[in-house]
């Protein structure tokens, strides 16, 4: 809760002097609120424990930096400014995964011999890469968009996230049905794969010379050889946690399928036995709320796309099914703010773009009219 308070502050200047009339859509703010008193009534109603108040306090926190981060980005320079911020911060981050490849040395990370940059977990990095491309890929000319994919997808693929390798794979499929790339379907795919086998294979020819092979750790190389030959998917710790954690989630969730068990409870070891949460959005939602919990997510993804037009209604689709996809495998999409700042961004982009269709249209209904000739009536 500290950090939140000095946000808020710093903001408010800008929030004064941003241009009137640019609001966020309602839905949001219907969204925010709602999600805020459903963690307050499960806190209020359960017996409160330090991981309830702990996780009360942190989604308050992301409720209220969304809401001003929200109302901070109505105004479209400012929706512009970040847009060009966010692309900037995406080359970073490919090249601090390329380079972390060659110097494993050169970041920190909760996993060895896989990049992650300025990220601790190689996923996540994976994850805020491919929301910002989906945020910044219109504000290229069409030409550029499918170079501009591919930078991110080496990205991606540095990190040896499964999940993240799969999501960009979607995303990419989903840009051509959507003709947000201009490029033919079956190009896309055949160069998207090319990479990840192109890239995995490599590691083993140019390991003499160069001893990227030594370097990478063997649960890495593990997984490429499994993304290769379609072997079974590696049993590493991590794999092995998340199908535990995963169960006793869903397990939580049948003996309270109603309420609950409340806010808090799957990050609680008393209750768990483990010491991490579910991995899954969904789980951990109807875990903790009950049936209504399994709502928060898509309801979130509605809130900040629905209103959405043209070229940004199709970027809103995206956005949604990866945000529904990762949260298969993520349990902190509504927590870590480089994906609360992409909801926000969202959301602001489809209320400016419903205004935009709108001003045109009505431009075009005033041309319409005065293009119709006027008949006058002459009286003798």
């Amino acid at each position: 809760m500290g950090w939140i308070i000095p946000y808020i502050i710093l903001t408010i200047p800008v929030l004064i002097i941003r241009k009137k009339g640019e609001y966020p859509p309602i839905s949001i703010l219907w969204w925010c609120l709602g999600f805020f008193l459903l963690a307050f009534f499960s806190y209020s109603f359960f017996p409160p424990s330090e991981s309830s108040l702990r996780i009360f306090i942190d989604r308050s926190s992301s409720t209220l930096f969304l809401l001003v981060t929200t109302f901070l980005f109505a105004d479209r320079r400012i929706q512009n400014w970040t847009k060009y911020v966010l692309m900037s911060a995406i080359g970073m981050g490919v090249f601090n995964n390329l380079y972390h490849i060659a110097n494993p040395s050169a970041f920190g990370g909760l996993v060895e011999g896989r990049a992650v940059g300025f990220y601790l977990d190689p996923n996540d990095c994976a994850n805020a890469l491919i929301l910002g491309m989906i945020l910044t890929v219109e504000m290229l000319p069409k030409k550029l968009r499918f170079l501009w994919v591919v930078i991110v997808g080496l990205g991606v693929i540095s990190t040896f996230s499964r999940g993240g390798i799969l999501a960009w794979v979607v995303v990419v499929m989903m840009m051509s049905i959507t003709r947000i790339v201009s490029l033919q379907k079956s190009l896309l795919w055949v160069v998207g794969i090319g990479l990840i086998l192109f890239f995995a294979t490599q590691l083993g020819s140019i390991g003499d010379s160069v001893n990227i092979h030594n370097q990478l750790d063997s649960i890495a190389l593990q997984r490429v050889e499994s993304m290769i030959d379609g072997g079974d998917v590696v049993e590493d710790e991590s794999t092995i946690e998340r199908k535990a954690v995963a169960e006793k989630g869903w397990e939580m969730f049948l003996e309270r399928p109603i309420f609950g068990y409340g806010i808090g409870s799957t990050f609680d070891y008393s209750i768990t036995k483990f010491s991490v949460s579910t991995h899954n959005m969904f789980l951990l939602y109807a875990a903790e709320y009950g049936i209504v919990g399994i709502l928060i997510l898509p309801l979130a993804t509605y809130a900040v796309t629905h209103r959405a037009r043209g070229e940004t209604r199709k970027i809103g689709i995206i956005f949604t099914i990866f945000i529904l996809f990762v949260s298969l495998f993520s349990h902190t999409v509504l927590s870590l703010l480089y994906y609360l700042i992409p909801f926000a961004l969202m959301a602001v982009m489809s209320e400016s773009s419903r205004q935009i269709c709108s001003q045109q249209a009505l431009n075009n209904f005033k041309k319409d009219q005065t293009a119709i000739p006027t008949n006058r009536v002459v009286r003798g």
